[in-house]
């Protein structure tokens, strides 16, 4: 009987991130949301929610800045890898990179790269970006650089322009990138 329910519970976990990812990627609508509902209670009778909260697995890496407040670099949960808001500090000597919004953009970008890909995804499995400009002044060079480091399909993504950025930086961005299988 445990064997059995493992094995379910293995099967719904695997359907519940698929679900996830292909949302997450476009692929289906909201359509499919009560799908989810009809999940919920199978899950809870699994114990699927308590065993996704043991599941998140917390990512670090040399190659980037350190965490610079209460936060992780990464959080890897059920497909899904969260990665927090890159600003252009350079992780070999953690001194803020250049002055300019190319060298700050491209400094950033090479962070959020390396937490990527310490996660196990790359730049392709990226699904949503957020953007945050101290000048919005600067989107079409952020963009100039944002093209180096993306495909087609691009990743989803919101651009805002903000009051002020910690460490006086010009630039943050914060991405989502969905676990390959």
């Amino acid at each position: 009987a445990e064997s059995n329910r493992l094995e379910m519970l293995q099967r719904l976990k695997f359907h519940k991130a698929m679900l996830a990812r292909l949302y997450a990627a476009g692929k289906i609508s909201r359509k499919l949301a009560p799908l989810s509902h009809t999940l919920a209670p199978l899950s809870r009778t699994l114990g699927l929610r308590a065993m996704s909260v043991r599941a998140r697995e917390v990512i670090n890496t040399p190659k980037a800045p350190a965490a610079i407040g209460p936060f992780s670099q990464a959080i890897k949960v059920q497909g899904m890898l969260y990665v927090s808001g890159q600003i252009p500090i350079d992780p070999a000597t953690g001194a803020f990179s250049g002055t300019t919004i190319e060298v700050q953009a491209k400094t950033v970008f090479e962070n959020l790269k390396a937490i990527v890909e310490a996660g196990g995804c790359d730049m392709k499995d990226v699904v949503k970006c957020t953007v945050l400009l101290a000048d919005m002044g600067d989107f079409g060079k952020v963009n100039e650089i944002y093209a180096t480091y993306f495909s087609t399909p691009y990743p989803a993504r919101a651009a805002f322009a903000v009051k002020a950025l910690p460490m006086g930086a010009l630039v943050e961005i914060e991405c989502i990138a969905a676990v390959p299988s």
